[in-house]
């Protein structure tokens, strides 16, 4: 067992915000076994408040703080890194100096949460939404067995590390979570795991019946979609602060397109696509009408899954959205 500290840098181009959250965070979670620091290219010479803000709501300490250039870490005498984390990617791009130490290096990147625009809740959200990809990331680096792995080894997990929380969530609403929107969920996963898409499908309810329609488990079971752990819940265990980020927010029946929805982590982009309740349905015509209420909603999510999501903005997400909900 070793007593080494490890040393990371963590870099932003304004060090206001993400670099910020970095720093703190691993500080706070690391218990002594590694030293975090951040620094910018071209620093704002300000921490962003709401940095600040989301660092102290979650009970981590902010004393001492402040937006520095890179160029202090690269001095004689300066602290010699381990590790050297972009979490920018125009920082990534930049030419970065000769760090002491030779260090590790990987890009972590985030999107700003600073860019976003709205009223204050808004924003505040975008800096937890930050704040819990950033956590994951370094948690999944502190699990790491530093000490009985080389080096080429450790520069492989670090640079893996830096694409988690680049899966793209979906929230399936309808009221009761009982048929459609299980069905929808079933039916995303299942082909993101055949097409080897990094897509999370997830469903909830308004008013959540709390029974999930045996028809609906029956449908997506004949199907070959292994239904354990589905159940019907609230669309409430969505926005809370260590909820998942979402990227897109569907809902699959009207009386829940129709309502007010609370506030998404992530600010997602938000499409209806409606389909009949095929509860609805009489007994005798219960079974076919769920099957064919699965086919319905399978073609969709096929096509959802084969977009290249990741690589389209949210006004181009909007519109492929709204054009698979009118086939």
């Amino acid at each position: 067992m070793t007593d080494k500290i490890y040393n990371v840098l963590f870099i932003c181009t304004g060090n206001s915000a993400r670099s910020i959250l970095a720093e703190g965070l691993l500080n706070h979670l690391a218990e002594g076994r590694f030293k975090a620091y951040s620094a910018g290219s071209h620093p704002k010479g300000k921490v962003h408040p709401l940095a600040i803000a989301e660092l102290a709501r979650m009970h981590i300490p902010t004393d001492g703080m402040r937006s520095k250039a890179w160029e202090e870490f690269a001095v004689p005498g300066a602290p010699e890194m381990d590790f050297v984390f972009t979490v920018c990617d125009q920082a990534a791009g930049e030419v970065c100096p000769v760090w002491p130490g030779q260090p590790l290096t990987a890009h972590w990147g985030l999107p700003d949460p600073a860019a976003v625009e709205g009223d204050d809740e808004t924003k505040a959200q975008a800096f937890r939404d930050a704040f819990i990809t950033m956590k994951r990331r370094i948690q999944l680096m502190l699990s790491l067995p530093l000490s009985s792995l080389d080096r080429m080894a450790i520069h492989k997990k670090v640079k893996d590390i830096g694409t988690t929380g680049k899966t793209t969530n979906v929230l399936i609403l309808c009221t009761h979570n009982s048929a459609r929107s299980v069905l929808s969920e079933g039916m995303l996963n299942y082909w993101a795991a055949r097409l080897g898409r990094d897509i999370r499908a997830y469903s909830a309810g308004s008013a959540p019946s709390g029974r999930i329609n045996p028809h609906a488990i029956t449908a997506l079971s004949e199907a070959g979609i292994d239904t354990s752990g589905f159940r019907s819940k609230s669309w409430d265990e969505f926005t809370g602060p260590d909820a998942p980020a979402m990227h897109v927010v569907i809902t699959v029946c009207d009386s829940a397109a129709a309502e007010r929805c609370p506030y998404w982590p992530g600010s997602p982009v938000k499409v209806h696509w409606g389909y009949p309740d095929p509860s609805h349905a009489p007994e005798e015509q219960k079974a076919q009408a769920f099957e064919l209420t699965r086919q319905a909603i399978g073609y969709r999510m096929l096509q959802l899954a084969l977009l290249p999501v990741e690589m389209l903005s949210a006004a181009e997400l909007q519109q492929a959205l709204t054009a698979i909900s009118k086939d």
